[in-house]
C-alpha cells in the first residue's frame, strides 16, 4: 500500500471515530454526538480567551500611552485653549479655557470630556472618559473610535460636560473586564462575598477619587455602593440612571434616601447636602448569572469648598440590611426590615 493510501486510511479511520457515521449503533452516535458538542464549546472557549488576552494587551497598550499624554504634562504648541468644533460649544463667540493635560487628547478625540483617578500613586482605575451623542457607542469602540469588546469609560449623554454646565449627578459607565480593566476593581467595594469582594476593607484603602472634566479637576468622596437590578420582572428596578438634575431639595433628598437604604456601607463622615454635586459610576455586577443584568453602582461627592479631602473611614461601618430585590432575596433569603440610618446623614432632612 502507498503512504498517500495509508495516510487516506488513516484519516477516514479517525473520521469515522469522530463523527457519526452509517451502521453506528445508537449508543456510538450518542458518544460521538456528545464529543462533537464538548468540542465546540472548547473550541469556543479557547477562541474567547484568546480574543479577550489580545484585547487587553491592546487595552493595556493603549491606556498606557493616553495615561502618559494626560499625566506626563505634554502639550500642544503650550497652548491652554484649543477649539472644539463640537455641539458642546454653546457661543460660537467663547473658546472655554481646557485644562493643558487635555490637549494632546483632544487631537485625538473631540469627546474627550474627562479623566478619572482612583487609588492614589498607584491607581487601579486612571482612564480617561468620553462623552458621545448617545449611550451606546462607547460601550463598544474605544477612545480612538475603533471598536472594541471593552469600549471606554463615558459620561452619559443626557446633560452634556460644558464649561458653562455640568450636570448635578454626573453618571459615568464603564464596563467590568474579565481581565481586571476599566470598571472591573469597582466591585472591590462591595461587601458580598464574592470572589474579588473586600467590601469596607477596600472602602477604608481607597474613600476618594478624582475627577478632571476638561475646565476643573475635583477630588470626591464615596459615600455609598448597591448592587442595582435592571429587570422588572425580577424586583424593583432603582432608576439611578436617569437622576441627573434636582430641581430643589426636596427631589435631591429623596434620591440621596434612596440610596442610603440601598447601600451595602455607610461613611458617616461624608453627609449630604443640596447643592451638592454627585459622580456615580456604573458597571455590571457577575455575583449572580450574567443573564441578570445586574449592576454595582458606586456614588461620590465632590469635596466642598473649604473642605478637607481626607476622610474618617474609621467611623465607616457595613449596613446589616440594605433594601434589595426580589431576585437577591430569592436567592439569599431574608427581607428589607425597613430604613434605619441616621436622618443627619442628610442636612436638614427626616423621616
Amino acid at each position: 500500500m502507498s503512504d498517500s493510501a495509508k495516510k487516506d486510511n488513516i484519516f477516514l479511520r479517525i473520521v469515522k471515530y469522530l463523527i457519526p457515521w452509517k451502521g453506528d449503533r445508537p449508543a456510538e452516535i450518542i458518544r460521538k454526538v456528545i464529543f462533537l458538542a464538548a468540542a465546540v464549546v472548547l473550541v469556543v472557549s479557547l477562541t474567547s480567551i484568546l480574543i479577550d488576552a489580545v484585547n487587553k494587551v491592546d487595552d493595556t497598550q493603549l491606556n498606557n500611552s493616553l495615561s502618559d499624554l494626560f499625566h506626563g504634562g505634554s502639550t500642544v504648541s503650550g497652548s491652554t485653549s484649543v477649539e472644539i468644533d463640537t455641539d458642546r460649544e454653546q457661543d460660537e463667540d467663547v473658546t472655554p479655557e481646557i485644562q493643558e493635560q487635555f490637549l494632546p487628547l483632544l487631537e485625538i478625540n473631540e469627546d474627550v470630556i474627562g479623566w478619572i483617578t482612583i487609588g492614589g500613586e498607584e491607581p487601579f482605575i486612571d482612564y480617561v472618559v468620553m462623552q458621545g451623542d448617545d449611550n451606546d457607542y462607547y460601550l463598544h469602540h474605544n477612545y480612538k473610535g475603533e471598536e472594541s469588546v471593552s469600549g471606554a469609560i463615558f459620561a452619559d449623554y443626557h446633560v452634556p460636560i460644558t464649561a458653562e454646565h455640568e450636570p448635578a449627578n454626573t453618571i459615568l459607565y464603564g464596563h467590568n473586564m474579565i481581565s481586571g480593566e476599566y470598571f472591573a476593581k469597582l466591585t472591590r467595594y462591595n461587601n458580598y462575598k464574592a470572589s474579588g469582594s473586600m467590601g469596607l476593607d477596600w472602602y477604608k484603602q481607597y474613600p476618594t477619587l478624582k475627577f478632571s472634566t476638561l475646565y476643573k479637576t475635583s477630588t470626591y468622596k464615596i459615600f455609598a455602593g448597591m448592587l442595582v437590578n435592571t429587570r422588572e420582572e425580577e424586583g424593583e428596578v432603582f432608576d439611578y440612571i436617569n437622576y441627573h438634575e434636582f430641581s430643589n431639595k426636596a427631589s435631591f433628598d429623596d434620591y440621596c434616601a434612596k440610596i442610603l437604604d440601598r447601600t451595602t456601607f455607610y461613611s458617616p463622615d461624608v453627609d449630604l447636602e443640596y447643592g451638592d454635586r454627585l459622580l456615580t459610576l456604573s458597571t455590571c455586577s457577575f455575583d449572580f448569572d450574567s443573564s441578570h443584568e445586574i449592576r454595582w453602582v458606586l456614588f461620590a461627592r465632590e469635596v466642598r469648598e473649604g473642605e478637607s479631602e481626607d476622610v474618617d473611614v474609621s467611623l465607616a461601618y457595613e449596613n446589616p440590611d440594605p433594601l434589595y430585590f426580589d431576585y437577591y432575596y430569592s436567592v439569599m433569603g431574608g427581607s428589607w426590615g425597613g430604613r434605619k440610618w441616621p436622618a443627619e446623614y442628610i442636612w436638614g432632612y427626616s423621616y
